[in-house]
């Protein structure tokens, strides 16, 4: 019998970390971009990359910087393969591989490492389904654990120079690839300020690596101008951070509410680091607070910024943690080799197969009520009346939050997730309709709008219910769609 026939409790708890990461990581497909992802991989592949918008009615001339093609084309083709169940599938793998590359980021492992990791996920979960910025959790662990290997010595310095060929791929999945380029600047300031004003360490690099990080930082900002839309792709991410109706309207881009519990992981994460560093004997390094310092100011600043905290975060906690906790059996763990005896070995096994079948079960449910899920979140029906009274080829004006599901439906939308697609000043003029401000019915005649389907219950759909130009047509306890009086 083989030594890992024999399950001890260290690999008993690697198997049983694995599969939660999984299982944690499968969602119903809710975001409400997904939609239009899928549509836009379906276009890519027929028709190639977009340059302007090919699905509203509203803004057909403006220009569409698609700097998620090769995750919207790589969505289409899991979709074609799996339909939506393929779709939960392979973005829990992408997550659950995430993790477990960060794991193999941290020290302490394996024990101390996967509990800081398992931390690092619930944190990073409220960004969790089947969306591009997955890629962005996955390439910034990639990242993190390249050049911490690299620091630790594991790994020669030449092994940065893999990182423009991944910068450039990244460029194509999502325009987060600057969150590449600013971590290997990070890390290279960091250790360059660390010889010039603090003591060195041992994990900071000498003078030819810190060049070697610096080259490769400069290379792989050069790198990411390898895409379609080409150097605009510099300056784009700088103009959705500098979007005001974006920051003010998108619920992901506005600050923590603590309030919440799902944000208090985050709130775990930022205190536990503070305390590691006050408890150990060691200082912090500079890169180390630069890390921390950063993306926890750009987590308290934005939502969505916080999964990219609890990943680069995650191996300075485990790090300091195992200083303050040194030679603890929770930091070392116990010999890999050391074989459980048989009658443990067989309960190992059995814990471990309820654990899988749990799990086996549990995705089969979230698969199972995949489409009752979506049906309670976006207006199915309601649609299905659009495309049996014809409306489905009319003018509406929609809820920015169903835009993705109407596109996926074959309807000419007024407006969806795409915000950079419409800009600014459209966005204003939009919500002045959605928020019913004076002249709220200009949008709607300006662009000769036939229904406005809105969700039921809004202050929008009040006042239209009052309006002698307005009828009501449809209505359920999701959705309620209004044309215009005859």
């Amino acid at each position: 019998m083989t030594k890992f026939a024999f399950l001890n409790t260290k690999r008993l708890f690697l198997a049983l970390f694995a599969t939660a990461l999984f299982t944690m990581a499968v969602r119903e497909t809710l975001d409400p971009d997904m939609w239009w992802h899928l549509r836009t991989g379906q276009y890519i592949l027929q028709n190639g990359i977009p340059a302007q918008d090919v699905f509203t009615f509203t803004v057909p001339q403006n220009a569409w910087v698609t700097h998620e093609w090769l995750s919207q084309l790589i969505m289409w083709l899991v979709y074609l393969a799996g339909g939506l169940p393929g779709l939960i599938l392979f973005f829990a793998a992408l997550i659950a591989v995430t993790f477990w590359l960060l794991y193999l980021a941290c020290a302490g492992r394996p024990y101390l490492a996967a509990f800081t990791v398992l931390l690092a996920a619930v944190t990073s979960a409220i960004v969790w389904g089947a969306r591009p910025q997955i890629f962005n959790l996955l390439l910034t662990a990639v990242f993190v654990l390249i050049i911490e290997r690299v620091k630790d010595g594991q790994w020669r310095v030449r092994t940065l120079w893999w990182l423009p060929l991944l910068t450039l791929v990244w460029a194509n999945l999502h325009s987060g690839y600057l969150l590449g380029v600013v971590l290997l600047g990070t890390y290279a300031v960091g250790d360059v300020v660390q010889r010039w004003l603090a003591m060195p360490t041992e994990r900071t690099l000498e003078g030819t690596a810190v060049t070697h990080l610096f080259g490769a930082t400069f290379a792989s900002f050069l790198a990411a101008a390898v895409n379609p839309s080409g150097i605009e792709l510099w300056i784009y991410p700088f103009l959705t951070l500098g979007s005001g109706p974006m920051q003010a309207y998108i619920q992901e881009w506005h600050s923590p509410d603590f309030h919440q519990t799902y944000f208090w992981p985050f709130a775990a994460m930022l205190a536990l680091g503070v305390l590691g560093w006050v408890l150990q004997k060691e200082r912090p390094t500079i890169t180390e607070l630069l890390l921390f310092l950063g993306t926890g100011a750009a987590g308290l600043l934005s939502a969505r910024h916080i999964p990219l905290f609890a990943i680069v975060v995650a191996p300075i906690l485990a790090r300091s943690w195992l200083n303050v906790l040194p030679g603890s059996r929770l930091a070392v763990g116990e010999s890999p080799e050391q074989p459980a005896k048989p009658i443990f070995a067989v309960l190992n096994w059995l814990l471990l197969m309820v654990a899988v079948g749990t799990a086996v079960v549990w995705t089969s449910t979230k698969i199972d009520n995949n489409e009752a899920a979506i049906a309670a979140r976006y207006p199915v029906a309601a649609v299905d009346y659009l495309a049996a009274s014809g409306l489905d080829e009319a003018r509406g004006y929609n809820s920015y939050n169903w835009g993705g599901y109407l596109i996926w439906r074959g309807v000419p939308v007024f407006v969806d997730g795409r915000a950079d697609v419409y800009g600014d000043p459209f966005l204003l003029y939009y919500r002045r309709t959605f928020d019913v401000r004076p002249g709220w019915q200009e949008p709607l005649d300006e662009y000769d709008v036939d229904y406005v389907l809105m969700e039921a219950g809004s202050p929008l759909t009040a006042v239209l219910a009052a309006s002698p130009d307005w009828t009501e047509v449809y209505a359920d306890n999701l959705a309620q769609i209004f044309i215009r009086a005859k």
